[in-house]
């Protein structure tokens, strides 16, 4: 496709995702006020007041356990003639059906009043990813965390009995959230943007694991696939009755080789070497982390380490806090590594000779598509046997004193907080994982899993 074609299809295509957005959002508007005044003119309840936070209706929200009908008891008159009135609205059928018209238009708008009020309550962002209302989601803009407005409005129609208390009850919770972010912050501070949020659905993960490879090698090398179907069922389960359906496919799978014979010596297929991997040799694994944030500013942190003080500020430096850079950022640029990194080493650190693969004689991994990787241990058991997650915010802490105290730079508030916390917490879970892979001799993995669906 030559260039102009391409500059052409792309701004087609950002055109009709600025057409879809904008007719989400006047949906969303006029569902929000066809809600509104038909419960108002129907029901004479003013949904403001049914979820003010000084109202009868979250005043009298009780924690009773029972059947519906002592909930029902114990709810405020606004809140009974309220839930009377949102599933009567699907008249005399048994549940909700969205194939039938006036259905789907009160979930539509209950819906639409649901991400509406949110939104004007605590500030976030829309993100609309496509036509169906479904998958429409809203960010909030001081708390990381995401809501599906429709999706939760047809739980709360489907769920009978109670609707009204669980949705002004779920509307309260993040109410209560925020206020505690709030007094965290010392006041209420808009930290996520809605790029933070279409991250989380773009951006992939990477994901460290500590494996025995060696009962692995036995099991999938050596023994013979009755022995290892055996233990995949002993080890699964751990994996509780949600997983069953799928142990009894692996198992399944495993029935059609031959059952006196390894498993290695007939078949190569890298998903089912995987799944008996997780079942049979997964002994620990970290939170799945942006593939970014990890490479940019996880693994640097590392290398980094606690430093004792920092050098000065130059006029590039500068520059990028004028044009935004995340203090926490720029608190890992200006910082000299005090352990040496590779530059052009596997996620920016690791050199080429540190890595191995788990897939025996198979050495041309492709880990941007999946593929598993061995990482040696040894390098970052000298770095970590130190660390210490509270000196390093404390540190970063200081960092920021030292940006306010430069009269040149632009004053700035703490903006890399979260990003601070977030790469803490990574490297504490990466040191988790390299203590359990060097304390019981088992492996450490490394592996890229797709983003967030």
């Amino acid at each position: 496709m030559s260039e102009p074609e391409d500059t052409k299809a792309r701004k087609a295509a950002e055109r009709a995702a600025r057409e879809t957005f904008e007719s989400a959002m006047a949906q969303i508007d006029d569902g929000t006020y066809k809600f509104t005044s038909k419960v108002r003119g129907q029901a004479g309840i003013i949904m403001d007041e049914l979820i003010d936070p000084n109202g009868e209706a979250i005043a009298g929200l009780a924690d009773i356990e029972g059947d519906a009908g002592a909930l029902a008891l114990a709810a405020p008159l606004d809140l009974i003639t309220f839930e009377t009135w949102l599933l009567g609205q699907i008249g005399d059928s048994d549940e909700l059906d969205l194939d039938v018209n006036s259905h789907r238009e009160h979930w539509l708008n209950f819906g639409a009043w649901i991400g509406h009020a949110l939104k004007a309550r605590h500030g976030g962002h829309w993100l609309i990813p496509g036509s169906d209302p479904h998958a429409w989601r809203m960010g909030f803009s001081k708390i990381l965390l995401e809501t599906a407005p429709f999706a939760f409005a047809e739980a709360i129609l489907r769920s009978g009995p109670g609707a009204a208390k669980r949705l002004v009850g779920e509307i309260e919770r993040l109410r209560e959230m925020h206020d505690a972010q709030a007094e965290k912050d010392g006041g209420p501070v808009d930290r996520f943007t809605a790029q933070h949020y279409i991250r989380l659905h773009t951006v992939p993960l990477g994901q460290w694991m500590v494996m025995d490879l060696k009962l692995l090698g036995r099991l999938w090398g050596r023994a013979t696939v009755r022995d290892l179907a055996k233990q995949a069922r002993i080890h699964g389960k751990k994996l509780g009755e949600r997983n069953a359906p799928f142990l009894d496919k692996l198992i399944e799978t495993l029935g059609q080789l031959d059952q006196d014979k390894p498993a290695a010596s007939q078949t190569g297929d890298k998903g089912l070497f995987e799944a008996i991997a997780q079942i049979v040799g997964m002994r620990r694994t970290s939170a799945p982390l942006a593939m970014d944030v990890l490479e940019k500013m996880v693994m640097p942190a590392i290398h980094m380490g606690v430093p004792d003080k920092f050098p000065p500020l130059d006029s590039d430096d500068l520059e990028s806090l004028r044009k935004g850079i995340e203090l926490f950022a720029l608190f890992i640029e200006v910082t000299p590594f005090r352990f040496q990194a590779e530059d052009e080493g596997f996620l920016g650190v690791i050199p080429p000779e540190e890595l191995s693969s788990p897939y025996g004689a198979r050495t041309d991994l492709q880990i941007g598509k999946g593929d598993w990787v061995i990482v040696d241990t040894k390098r970052f058991k000298k770095m970590l046997i130190d660390y210490d997650s509270k000196r390093m915010l404390d540190k970063y802490d200081e960092f920021v004193k030292y940006v306010s105290s430069n009269p040149k730079a632009p004053r700035r508030r703490d903006d890399g907080r979260f990003l601070a916390e977030t790469v803490v917490n990574g490297i504490a879970d990466f040191r988790a994982c390299v203590v359990a892979a060097a304390k019981d001799e088992h492996a450490l993995l490394f592996r890229m899993l797709p983003p967030q669906g």
